[in-house]
């Protein structure tokens, strides 16, 4: 009522609060939208509708990621599992290579060893027959000395106008003792035999001692010693008895050079041959820790595919 009246008599009043009055209508309007529950609903969704994008935005990005990471991871796989199964046959042909080489080197090695073995022996061998050689020179050449001396000191006593009896049985003792009946027996030739004979009939001639017997002795008949037979007989036995000793001592010292080559060729053999065998015991050391080597990597590179398989 106031305000009718008011109208009535002051328009211009009237105006003015009708405005203010709307104008607080309008702002009473908005403010009850906003602080209704609606609206408040209708925030959150529009809140959560740009929580749930910026979501999807972050997962469309790590779905991106993990695509292009396992399409990357497929393919390193599959290389790797390639490659595993070239170097796992790779290995096992080396280890065929390797297990062959070995059975070769050992079946060198078996026949270098037999030779090795061989070349021991014959040198042992030709060692024992030097050595049987060589006592049988000493032997023969000793006694060949002794007759040379022997005859050489029985013409030196017969050569004398008028030897003594002693004299005589002295010589026939040293031929004796000299063993020149059986070397002059040992020639095997009719002269050897001959001469064989007529030394020995001296030599038990002489023994008896006797002057019958003494002049009984083939060549001293007369007292012309020189002569006689067994003068004659004697110088021969001691040019025989000397020839024999060069040829003895020439056939002994090329034997002993004969030797002498083969042991330094068989030595040298055997150096070979033993050199030989530490070299092939070395390579089969060395592919047996090769083929160790490849057994163990293979066996890794084996366990290594099936875990990449599997995965």
């Amino acid at each position: 009522g106031i305000a009718l009246l008011i109208a009535a008599s002051c328009p211009w009043v009237a105006a003015g609060v009708s405005a203010r009055v709307s104008e607080a209508l309008r702002r009473d309007a908005q403010s009850s939208l906003k602080d209704r529950p609606v609206m408040k609903v209708v925030r959150l969704l529009k809140d959560m509708q740009a929580e749930l994008q910026k979501e999807m935005d972050d997962d469309k990005a790590v779905f991106e990621q993990l695509s292009c990471w396992c399409k990357q991871n497929d393919e390193e796989k599959s290389a790797a599992i390639d490659m595993g199964n070239q170097h796992v046959e790779q290995l096992k042909s080396s280890l065929s290579e390797d297990a062959a080489k070995v059975v070769e080197l050992k079946a060198k090695r078996k026949d270098t060893w037999d030779e090795l073995q061989a070349d021991k022996q014959a040198l042992e061998s030709a060692r024992a027959i030097r050595m049987k050689e060589k006592q049988a020179f000493h032997a023969e050449e000793t006694d060949l000395i002794e007759a040379v001396k022997a005859c050489k000191q029985a013409v030196t006593v017969l050569s004398k106008h008028n030897p003594s009896m002693a004299q005589v049985q002295a010589v026939a003792k040293a031929l004796q003792a000299a063993r020149v009946q059986e070397l002059a027996m040992s020639s095997g030739s009719a002269v050897g035999r001959l001469s064989s004979q007529v030394i020995h009939e001296f030599v038990q001639q002489a023994a008896s001692g006797s002057t019958s017997s003494f002049l009984g002795v083939p060549g001293f008949q007369s007292y012309a010693p020189r002569s006689g037979q067994i003068f004659g007989i004697l110088r021969q036995m001691q040019a025989d008895f000397e020839a024999s000793l060069s040829d003895t001592q020439k056939a002994e010292l090329k034997a002993q050079e004969q030797f002498d080559q083969l042991r330094v060729a068989k030595r040298d053999e055997i150096d070979s041959g033993e050199q030989e065998i530490v070299s092939l015991d070395g390579k089969i050391a060395d592919f047996g820790e090769k083929i160790a080597q490849e057994t163990k990597e293979l066996e890794d590179t084996q366990a290594q595919l099936a875990l990449d398989t599997e995965f």
